[in-house]
């Protein structure tokens, strides 16, 4: 069940009624619609998801209640790290081997679950919160609110547990303000999903899948448009889901903050997939030493983790290499600030940022290496003014056209000047109509799947 498909507003409807009927039974109500969201997709694997809460219980309570605390806490991360890495990972590696003809065996395709690396590290969360004593253990119905709440349970934002279960103690709370915070963030996501990013998937696609027969000019929109995909289908979902916890009265921070208005690739990643960013930071980078033992070690932890951030996203070669030159750019940016130079202009590092982001992002859309080669076709530069393929098409006008509002009102939906008018209900109207005529005229119902269910 995707967000953008008509079953999903349905059963969005029905949970919200259900909800302000049975206030005091919001907790079983939550329980009972996540594990039906879930099971939509594979009813198998929601026992999957249920042995990951009961994993995570048992061994948050041993955490708590015994003398080795440390001993369980590496049990729970590599039963859960396990986990991961056998769906996500075992065909990756498998066939590898079979490739290079180091086994004859033949193995069964193993089914990705939907959402497993968000909820794997929201469950590492609860148990090394507990560990650090931030929060006590969790009863088991709050624990499977925090896990597996369909808001956010397929592509997060990932939560942490100390910021998260509190919350979910004190209870929701349901009033006009919050509906009007939830709705209008739960539409700007909608637009993001239906008019930018489905509208840019259907030029992307048609590249993609005859990408051999592309020029230049053809190549360099559809990386610019790919950005833009991809910013727009994630950011939606992220702003869908913290929406309708905001109607709930349940806060999550943001997990896209105008990531293009970056001065710096250091910038863009406290911009980008921040719930993401924030715990590699805390969990793995910090762990490994961060910054504090010379640059030679600073710039090893960067590529370390970068890297592993890129592995995260899918099992294949593409993402690896993704990561890693992520932190090859962000080892360089480190270089460049310790003598005193970087590129923190306000509009020469937006460019910059751009650039750099949108080419790093053809080796994560490319899924071959043959087609990663092709690619490389956008930097020949004999045919460039070579418009011919793509100057006729209208709607590339038409995206241009709609990435132009999307930047005017993610400017507009920045923090800082949101502050000025949520509480000038014609602006807000006004606003909310645009926003609502724009999804009516532009958008594209075909419940296109978003891009991050995969991961």
């Amino acid at each position: 069940m995707s967000f953008a498909s008509i079953d999903f507003v349905i059963f969005l409807i029905l949970y919200l009624f259900l909800i302000n009927i049975f206030k005091k039974n919001w907790k079983l109500i939550s329980i009972l619609f996540s594990l039906f969201f879930y099971s939509y997709w594979n009813l198998y694997l929601c026992l999957l998801l249920i042995f990951s809460v009961l994993h995570t219980f048992v061994v948050g309570r041993l955490i708590h209640n015994e003398n080795n605390p440390k001993f369980y806490l590496s049990i729970g991360i590599t039963i859960s790290l396990s986990t991961l890495f056998f769906f996500k990972y075992f065909n990756f590696f498998i066939s590898d081997l079979s490739n290079i003809n180091l086994t004859n065996t033949v193995f069964e395709k193993i089914i990705l679950p939907i959402g497993i690396s968000f909820y794997t590290f929201q469950s590492i969360s609860y148990l090394v919160d507990i560990y650090k004593k931030k929060i006590n253990p969790a009863n088991l119905q709050n624990l499977f609110i925090f896990i597996i709440f369909f808001p956010q349970l397929v592509a997060g934002p990932i939560v942490r547990a100390s910021k998260f279960i509190p919350q979910i103690e004190r209870g929701i709370k349901i009033n006009f303000e919050n509906y009007k915070k939830g709705l209008m963030l739960i539409l700007w996501g909608y637009f993001l999903k239906l008019c930018i990013s489905n509208n840019l998937d259907i030029y992307v696609s048609s590249v993609y899948n005859f990408i051999g027969e592309s020029n230049t000019p053809t190549l360099l929109v559809t990386s610019i448009f790919y950005s833009f995909l991809i910013y727009a289908d994630f950011c939606g979902y992220s702003l869908i889901a913290i929406g309708i916890l905001k109607i709930l009265g349940l806060n999550i921070p943001a997990n896209f903050i105008t990531p293009y208005f970056s001065k710096s690739l250091t910038e863009f990643w406290r911009r980008w997939h921040i719930s993401l960013s924030k715990f590699l930071k805390d969990y793995l980078y910090i762990s490994l030493g961060g910054n504090k033992n010379g640059t030679f070690n600073t710039i090893k932890n960067i590529l370390i983790v970068m890297t592993l951030g890129g592995l995260w996203h899918g099992a294949s070669f593409n993402f690896i290499l993704w990561g890693f030159l992520h932190g090859f750019f962000l080892s360089f940016e480190k270089l460049l600030k310790k003598i005193n130079l970087n590129f923190n202009i306000p509009i020469f590092g937006t460019i910059y940022v751009f650039f750099m982001v949108t080419i790093l992002w053809i080796p994560f859309s490319i899924s071959s290496f043959d087609d990663l080669k092709i690619f490389v076709n956008i930097f020949n530069f004999n045919d460039i003014f070579n418009f011919s393929q793509i100057i006729e098409k209208f709607y590339v006008v038409q995206n241009f056209f709609l990435i132009v509002i999307l930047v005017i009102l993610d400017a507009l939906f920045s923090k800082r000047n949101l502050i000025k008018i949520k509480n000038n209900y014609f602006i807000l109207g006004l606003i909310f109509t645009l926003i609502f005529s724009l999804i009516i005229t532009f958008g594209v119902f075909d419940e296109k799947k978003f891009i991050y269910f995969q991961f």
